[in-house]
């Protein structure tokens, strides 16, 4: 009977100080791993935030110590930049931090009210984004919500090759306005399309209307709000048409140059008088 108690006394020290060991072992791993510092900072999926700008509001500048921050804090931080739509945070031990970033699509400037527009009526103040159209006039609430709506199911690319949007409504001859649904879109490659909300989708064929009309060649009207499977109305620029078009690019896309070209004049108009 003592031999027996013996070997499970033994056998309890042995298990106790086996746990033991285990519990340190954890211990000191927890402790270098929650030690870890961030060494090296991944930011994927942004075009328009900047990485500094997703890394201060963190708080990860001065890389603190990667497992004692909290994942849905960061998340909340990150999600909090107005354009951040959607983000995910991975980390490992080696000190690496991944974010990934889902971002809000900016459709728009409009002019009217100095902001930046997203796909979800964010309104932006920031002046730091560019590639985008200018939407260069009022639109009525309705018929702006329905062009967002309308825009957010249009290829980005094509938006991105829009410079200006302007609000044109069709007008019978005493200015009453019977369809209020039309626009009239500058693109960058020099034609002006005019397009209505009911044959908006249309855009997204564009490049296919552009080759098969071999605009590469010409400049003009393309009349998209008539299109039909037949037929694709186009129009070459008359040369006034042409100037006039090139006249509202400079002023609503280049306001700034003009503005010092003017100061320019005018203080040179200033010391000659002088």
């Amino acid at each position: 009977m003592k031999k027996k108690g013996k070997k499970k006394l033994r056998a309890g020290i042995k298990i106790f100080f086996r746990v033991l060991l285990l519990v340190i072992i954890v211990a000191i791993g927890t402790y270098f791993v929650l030690n870890i510092r961030i060494k090296n900072i991944c930011i994927e999926g942004n075009e328009q935030v900047k990485d500094i700008e997703i890394i201060e509001v963190a708080g990860i500048k001065e890389y603190p110590k990667i497992f004692r921050l909290s994942k849905r804090d960061l998340m909340d931080k990150i999600s909090s930049l107005p354009l951040v739509k959607n983000v995910t945070i991975k980390r490992n031990i080696f000190g690496k931090i991944t974010i990934k970033i889902e971002e809000e699509k900016i459709l728009f400037y409009y002019k009217y009210k100095n902001k930046y527009i997203t796909n979800n009526g964010v309104e932006l103040d920031d002046n730091n984004y560019y590639g985008y159209p200018v939407l260069i006039n009022f639109t009525p609430d309705t018929i702006f919500n329905s062009l967002l709506d309308a825009f957010d199911k249009i290829d980005y690319d094509i938006i991105k090759m829009i410079n200006v949007i302007e609000y044109n409504p069709y007008k019978s001859k005493d200015g009453e306005i019977f369809d209020d649904g039309r626009f009239i879109l500058l693109m960058n490659d020099g034609n002006t399309v005019v397009i209505d909300l009911v044959n908006i989708k249309k855009l997204n064929d564009y490049i296919k209307i552009y080759v098969s009309l071999n605009l590469n060649e010409r400049t003009g009207y393309l009349y998209l709000d008539t299109i039909t499977e037949e037929n694709i109305y186009f129009r070459d620029y008359t040369q006034e048409e042409k100037d006039e078009r090139q006249k509202l690019i400079d002023e609503v896309l280049n306001p700034k140059v003009e503005e010092g070209e003017k100061k320019d004049e005018l203080q040179q108009e200033d010391g000659g008088n002088n």
